[in-house]
């Protein structure tokens, strides 16, 4: 038998005390490359470490986009309402007005993504924490401009359309730019707080939860002022002259046949009119006031976690920088996936108070208990996520949440003539449910796919967000805005808007999750991809959220490389004793 000399021996163990002694301040003991299951093993121990979230810490985090939710309900429910009916702008104009708020927080959310990403260096902000300074100066925002939206153009009652749109707009963009700080900081906070997938996907359900509580505390409150029965008197001071030659010639120069289904819709009962302009000035000053209550819950009740430098805290392989999201398919793929979801959300969330004004001629409180009705069928549908999300994924979760969608925008062909009686008793709430359910399915899922595709990167958490409200917001606008241009006057027009535009967004977001399916959304570059490729390349990847991301382990080219070099020194040593007894090389783990 050859003899292995003292030179090799001190090669070998060099070689092999090395691979042993990387790195990694958390290293666990009798690490053995070559067992299976380590992987999974490893991160399951590392994830037992991370300290769970209190139940205080879960709904102060809940309520931190509250102020948002009240705002976006506002927006999104009643600002084409409120511009075409109460101040009287023309289709087009109403449109180019939200237009400019959709185009202004798509450009604010991918800045502040990047903004909020960074380091802080001021000493004070970097100890309040990186996420809730952003969320702080959102909510300031958001005050000061959101009342503005909804009142009269103070100083420029007289002025005319063009001149009071430009005041608008001006107000729009400050509010859209602090409500994009408000949202992309609180869900770029998400992956900071926990690396676990579950308790992730829990934050999201109490998130979504709370937004929509105070979209049904919008509706509440809409409710009782528009059906408080001061609407018909009215403010006289709110009126102009400008505003009232223009309401005449809209109540007497509509046809009949483009007034309802049925041509028997009466103005003066069903349709929002000038004199309702202090009703909704009333209700945004009060979810102004209940928004700033849950932001100081939030910010009071929720510690973010303390920032480390990613090159402090990541090895340079598992650190991903901006220009490498581009490069990974998934991202395209979640990208039109939740741009189809908020498309799909948005809209019928425009359009419904419309299609019930217009088309089927409800009272105006129905703008109120419509709405309300798809959200309370929301909040039932968020309750159910988690379970559902255990037992069939998220993906199989969201296709299932396109179907009922799909369900909705169908039946709204029931609001034809033929079907108008029955359709305005209950017809409109069967809408309204597989609507609502349809989209809370959605939003929660997409959220938590997008979440997923962070992982445990968090470093670039809120410029991912960030892109993907880019993409939400630019295609909501462009798309709201054709609508709106290309309005006849037809009956059924915001009938063919829910069918063929939000049913649109479910098909795409449909085919989006089927091209998913073959597809592992958070593996990736980084630690868990080092782990996976090294020890188990074919594990199960159904465990909580990978690794922490505060482990540096050795990368494959350096293990590869020791490795290799101790299996060449053991080729030369030992290659005579192959034929009397098989040894398993090194060089066979990589």
């Amino acid at each position: 038998m050859p003899e292995i000399n003292s030179t090799d021996k001190s090669k070998l163990g060099e070689s092999m005390s090395t691979m042993e002694e990387s790195e990694c301040p958390d290293k666990p003991q009798n690490l053995n490359i070559g067992e299976p299951n380590l992987r999974s093993d490893f991160l399951r121990q590392r994830q037992d470490s991370v300290p769970s979230l209190t139940l205080t810490e879960k709904f102060c985090y809940g309520v931190g986009h509250v102020f948002n939710d009240l705002c976006a309900s506002m927006w999104f429910s009643y600002l084409l309402l409120f511009f075409e009916k109460v101040l009287l702008f023309p289709d087009t104009l109403a449109g180019v007005v939200l237009l400019v708020g959709q185009l202004a927080d798509g450009i604010s959310t991918p800045i502040v993504g990047v903004l909020s990403d960074m380091e802080n260096k001021i000493p004070a902000c970097a100890r309040y924490g990186r996420r809730k300074i952003w969320h702080l100066v959102g909510t300031v925002c958001v005050t000061i401009s959101f009342p503005f939206i909804f009142s009269p153009a103070y100083g420029l009652e007289d002025a005319s359309l063009t001149a009071q749109s430009i005041y608008y707009c001006c107000f729009v963009i400050v509010f859209q730019f602090g409500w994009a700080s408000v949202q992309i900081s609180h869900l770029a906070l998400i992956p900071d707080l926990t690396p676990k997938k579950s308790l992730r996907t829990e934050l999201n359900s109490i998130r979504y939860a709370f937004t929509v509580l105070a979209n049904l505390s919008v509706f509440t409150i809409t409710f009782f002022i528009l059906g408080s029965g001061s609407t018909s008197d009215g403010d006289s001071s709110m009126s102009t002259p400008a505003m009232d030659s223009i309401w005449k010639t809209s109540s007497t120069s509509v046809p009949d046949s483009a007034i309802s289904i049925n041509g028997s819709c009466s103005a003066s009962d069903t349709s929002l009119e000038p004199s309702d302009l202090n009703n909704f000035r009333t209700i945004a000053l009060v979810c102004v006031v209940l928004g700033l209550i849950f932001s100081a819950i939030f910010h009071v009740g929720v510690k973010e976690p303390e920032f480390q430098c990613p090159k402090k805290r990541e090895g340079s392989g598992s650190r991903m920088r901006k220009i490498d999201w581009f490069k990974q398919f998934p991202f395209y793929l979640v990208a039109v996936l939740y741009m189809a979801t908020r498309l799909y959300v948005n809209l019928y969330q425009v359009y419904i108070p419309l299609f019930v004004q217009d088309t089927i001629c409800l009272a105006k409180t129905a703008v109120a208990t419509v709405p309300f009705t798809m959200y309370l069928a929301g909040f039932f549908g968020s309750l159910v996520m988690k379970k559902l999300n255990k037992v069939i994924g998220r993906k199989g979760t969201f296709a299932t949440g396109c179907v009922i969608g799909l369900l909705g925008c169908t039946w709204t062909y029931a609001a034809g003539p033929e079907y108008a009686d029955y359709f305005k008793v209950w017809g409109i709430f069967v809408v309204a449910v597989l609507l609502g359910s349809g989209g809370s399915t959605l939003l929660i899922t997409s959220l938590s796919i997008t979440a997923d595709l962070i992982g445990n990167n968090t470093e670039g958490g809120a410029f991912v967000y960030g892109l993907m409200s880019l993409v939400d917001k630019f295609s909501n606008g462009i798309i709201i805005m054709i609508i709106q241009d290309s309005n006849t006057g037809d009956p059924m027009y915001y009938r063919d808007v829910i069918f063929y535009a939000c049913g649109g967004a479910c098909v795409v977001g449909l085919i989006t999750t089927i091209a998913l399916i073959p597809i592992k959304v958070h593996r990736r570059r980084g630690v868990a991809k080092s782990v996976i490729s090294l020890m188990d390349g074919n594990a199960d990847d159904s465990s909580d959220s990978g690794s922490d991301s505060s482990i540096t382990l050795p990368s494959k080219k350096q293990l590869s490389g020791e490795v290799n070099e101790a299996a060449d020194i053991v080729d030369t040593i030992c290659g005579s004793l192959e034929k009397e007894a098989p040894i398993k090389h090194p060089r066979a783990i990589v």
